[in-house]
């Protein structure tokens, strides 16, 4: 009986619920810190791909049943926009980067604490534009989020007292936001092996710097990466900015990049 009751009524709760869609499971995360169950979630993509997948019509059609699609305003999401709303004109489209204030053309504006603020404030205010009535609900999910938000700041801060790092390489340009906020200078690596001419000259820059780490995006690029290490005898440090823990994500990267 109890079974039969859940299948009646699931498909009613479900529809008393707010349907979102987000790009990549990290984006699903941070809006749950405000709307929490107050949403069900649809994601376009399980992991983060920075580039345009087709996918299959039905498919296309579940996700425009949503009521809102929140994204980061990455280009590869602007192309999902079009397509969802050609199928749901209705659909309310958030660039939750709106008035985050960016480093040119770079996207990956979350590793910065202080544009997360901005995202929060940025959901919070559709959230109650939409659901006028759980204003208040909203608002203390807001505020506690903010308050994790300081609090891994102040953390990284922590970290980041004392610590001799102060230039690192990297290979993307995925840590420009975290290395903008927290003073730390980064020098882009081209992604290829150092021949035997070049070693001497990079060794003797590695060491006028006093650079001890290597950034490179999890996996990717892993044997260039481990070349550069061994020939200029720095440590190599994997990060996954994508990861759908952002605050865990944030704190473990400046425990490895500062120790």
């Amino acid at each position: 009986m109890l079974k039969i009751f859940f299948i009646l009524f699931l498909p009613l709760f479900l529809f008393s619920k707010i349907q979102i869609v987000t790009y990549f499971p990290l984006e699903t995360k941070i809006v749950k810190k405000i709307a929490q169950k107050e949403v069900v979630t649809r994601e376009i993509t399980a992991r983060y791909l920075p580039t345009f997948r087709n996918i299959p019509k039905s498919e296309v059609s579940r996700l425009s049943n949503s009521k809102i699609y929140f994204h980061f305003g990455l280009d590869v999401e602007k192309e999902y926009e079009k397509i969802l709303k050609e199928v749901n004109p209705n659909l309310i489209v958030v660039d939750m980067s709106k008035d985050v204030d960016k480093l040119g053309n770079n996207p990956y504006f979350w590793t910065d604490p202080f544009a997360l603020r901005v995202v929060a404030k940025n959901i919070y205010e559709t959230m109650i534009q939409i659901d006028k009535q759980k204003t208040d609900f909203y608002k203390e999910n807001y505020e506690k989020f903010l308050e994790e938000v300081d609090d891994t700041f102040l953390k990284i801060k922590q970290k980041i007292y004392g610590s001799e790092v102060l230039e690192v390489y990297a290979f993307d340009d995925y840590w420009d936001y975290f290395a903008n906020r927290f003073r730390i200078k980064i020098v882009k690596k081209e992604k290829k092996y150092l021949n035997i001419t070049e070693i001497p000259s990079a060794v003797q820059f590695t060491k006028d710097r006093n650079i001890k780490k290597l950034l490179y995006y999890n996996g990717m690029d892993y044997n260039v990466a481990l070349s550069l290490s061994s020939n200029l005898n720095v440590e190599i440090l994997e990060d996954d900015i994508f990861g759908d823990i952002w605050q865990l994500n944030l704190i473990n990267f400046s425990q490895n990049l500062f120790k």
